[in-house]
C-alpha cells in the first residue's frame, strides 16, 4: 500500500515536470515550480530525484531518442524502397499510424528534444537528426533526374533544406493547441505532402 502511494506520489511529480520542461525549457525550469504544480514540497521532490537532471532524464529519456530515429529510418527506407508507389499499402499504413502514435504520446517530450533542450543532452539533437535523414536518404540519390538538373552537392543541400523543414514542420503541430483527432488528420496531411513531393524529386 505505502509502495503504491510512493508509486503515484512519482508519477504525478514527472507529469508535473514534463509540463513545466515543456513549458519554459530545461534552464528555466525550477523545481519549485514543479513542487508548485502538484501542491508539494521542494523537499518532497528530493526524496524521489536527487537532481533535476535526474528527474529530466526519467521524462524524457534517451532512449525515446534512439526509438524516434528507428521510426524515422525505417519510414525512410520503406519510402524509397517502393518508390512511393501504393505497394504494401498495410505495411505503409502501420508506419504512417506508428508515426502518428509516436507524436501523440510523445507530444511534449518531442517538443522539448528539439526546441527546449539548452543545458540538457539534446542540445543538438535537430542537426543529429538531419544528418541521420540524409545519411539515410544518400543510398537512395541518383546521377540524373528527369525533372531537374543538380549536382551533389547542390544535392546533399537541398536534403538538408527539406531535413529541416519536416522537422519544423511537425514540431510546428505538436506545439499547436488542438484536438488529437485534428493533429492526426493534419499530420497525414503532411505526410501526403512530402510523401509526394519527394516522389516528384526522385523521379
Amino acid at each position: 500500500m505505502v509502495q503504491a502511494k510512493k508509486d503515484e506520489v512519482r508519477k504525478e511529480i514527472e507529469y508535473a515536470a514534463l509540463k513545466v520542461f515543456f513549458e519554459k525549457g530545461y534552464v528555466d525550469a525550477k523545481m519549485s515550480d514543479i513542487a508548485d504544480e502538484i501542491n508539494i514540497s521542494v523537499g518532497n521532490i528530493y526524496t524521489y530525484f536527487k537532481n533535476k537532471k535526474e528527474l529530466f532524464c526519467a521524462v524524457v529519456p534517451p532512449d525515446l531518442v534512439d526509438y524516434l530515429k528507428n521510426v524515422l529510418v525505417e519510414t525512410i527506407h520503406f519510402d524509397n524502397q517502393t518508390l512511393f508507389e501504393e505497394t504494401d499499402s498495410e505495411r505503409k499504413s502501420a508506419l504512417l499510424q506508428e508515426q502518428v502514435d509516436v507524436l501523440r504520446k510523445y507530444r511534449n517530450q518531442i517538443v522539448i528534444i528539439f526546441e527546449k533542450n539548452k543545458g540538457t543532452i539534446y542540445t543538438n539533437a535537430k542537426n543529429e537528426l538531419v544528418e541521420l535523414m540524409i545519411e539515410t536518404k544518400k543510398a537512395y540519390l541518383k546521377n540524373q533526374y528527369k525533372r531537374y538538373e543538380i549536382g551533389t552537392e547542390e544535392n546533399l543541400i537541398l536534403l538538408n533544406i527539406l531535413a529541416h523543414n519536416v522537422i519544423d514542420m511537425n514540431l510546428d503541430l505538436l506545439k499547436r493547441d488542438m484536438s488529437e483527432d485534428s493533429r492526426k488528420q493534419i499530420f497525414e496531411a503532411l505526410y501526403v505532402y512530402r510523401l509526394y513531393g519527394m516522389k516528384s524529386l526522385n523521379e
